[in-house]
């Protein structure tokens, strides 16, 4: 398994790359949205977006891991399709060639006639990536490739991504919205019991460089299994109060009955992988959601994380029907098959 955990890193690092490549090419990223129709439109929003960034960099992941692990080929799901519209009206099924040029003559049949821009996006989904990360690379697991199954969030927050705002200031530590909420997810579950063993957080556009201008990432990874618990990350002190990140959109009715608990100390904040990030953080303690806006690609990565540090993800509603029959045990967790 410490394959696997350095392989989803490497992906999600690839797949960083690629998000900013594609923001870093302003006239290019005007082309690359396509408005989201049919069975891939979220409910919650009146316009929801695909990006090719989202399509390829799931693509990306797919293939490398199945590649490296062909244990995994058929158990890597992700959230989008991987057919895209290009500006003639033609559906192209976007996917990893086995070539860069293979791989660029497919992309600029969507790019056309950015063939530059098609160049450069297949020599990044087709460059290696060199993780220099020693406590990675020191993690020793056992478990069986052919026991675990992915999901994928190739681009959380799509919308902020696709914004692109920089000048959103942080709220005791929380941005509000903005381009840093946009994170790419990687988990693991256990095919046979759903439970997330395995989750990498990636943030490409953690700061800029304050020389080059240009952004850096960085990633968090966590494993819970059986009785394993490691984490790049160690767990965030408690706080005499507790303060809960909810989405803008929640409901006054939770707002209020959060309010005597928490007082001063709601935050709000875009993008499902973020908040959950935000309790990994310890800049909040807990995040709750009340719609049926979040999915199994959003929570199965910062799930794994939170399960490595202690914490947990369940289903409210449960927990609250749990609670009014008297029931004080810790409700049952999340589950991704």
């Amino acid at each position: 398994m410490a394959g696997v955990l350095q392989a989803l890193v490497g992906a999600s690092e690839k797949a960083a790359h690629i998000a900013r490549l594609c923001r870093r090419e302003e006239p290019l990223f005007q082309l690359l949205v396509a408005e989201k129709t049919g069975a891939d439109r979220n409910r919650r929003f009146l316009q929801d977006f695909k990006t090719l960034a989202d399509v390829l960099i799931q693509e990306v992941i797919k293939h490398d891991l199945g590649k490296e692990f062909p244990e995994l080929q058929g158990h890597i799901h992700g959230e989008e399709s991987n057919e895209f519209r290009n500006g003639q009206g033609e559906t192209v099924a976007v996917r990893v060639c086995a070539t860069p040029g293979d791989t660029a003559a497919l992309l600029l049949s969507v790019l056309e006639p950015e063939r530059e821009a098609a160049e450069l996006l297949a020599a990044a989904v087709h460059r290696d990536v060199v993780l220099g990360d020693a406590e990675l690379a020191g993690v020793a697991l056992s478990i069986p490739p052919q026991d675990l199954a992915i999901w994928i969030d190739p681009i959380d927050s799509t919308n902020e991504y696709i914004g692109g705002r920089e000048d959103v200031a942080p709220v005791n530590g929380i941005a509000p919205a903005g381009l840093g909420s946009a994170l790419v997810l990687v988990g693991a579950y256990d095919r046979r019991t759903g439970c997330p063993v395995l989750g990498v957080i990636n943030e490409p556009f953690f700061r800029r460089d304050p020389l080059t201008r240009r952004w850096q990432g960085r990633y968090h990874w966590g494993v819970a299994y059986g009785d394993m618990r490691l984490c790049s990350l160690s767990p965030p002190p408690l706080r005499p109060a507790p303060c809960v990140v909810l989405s803008r959109a929640e409901g006054p009715a939770v707002r209020a009955a959060l309010g005597p608990l928490c007082g001063d100390r709601l935050r709000f904040a875009a993008g499902a992988g973020y908040k959950m990030l935000c309790v990994i953080l310890g800049l909040a303690d807990a995040y709750v959601l009340s719609e049926g806006s979040t999915f199994t690609w959003d929570a199965c990565a910062p799930h794994a994380i939170l399960r490595a540090l202690g914490g947990g993800a369940v289903a409210l509603a449960g927990a609250l029907r749990a609670r009014r029959v008297g029931d004080t045990g810790p409700p049952p967790e999340l589950v991704y098959n």
